[in-house]
């Protein structure tokens, strides 16, 4: 009987290392991919309009 329990203690292990190297590899993947796509245009243009208006409240606020 303690050598069923063993044989499968090795196999979990084995398993659950596999299950993670797969998950590990497929997020690798994902962040990649997201990394090659780039910053689409429209969230660069929020961000430049972003920066602009906090400007403009900069100028604003060191003239008062």
């Amino acid at each position: 009987m303690s050598e069923k329990k063993s044989s499968k203690s090795v196999k979990a292990p084995a398993k659950q290392s596999q299950a993670n190297a797969m998950i590990a590899a497929r997020l690798k993947t994902y962040y990649d991919e997201l990394v090659e796509e780039g910053t689409p245009d429209h969230f660069l243009d929020l961000l430049e309009r972003l920066d602009a208006a906090e400007q403009a409240a900069k100028s604003k606020s060191d003239k008062a």
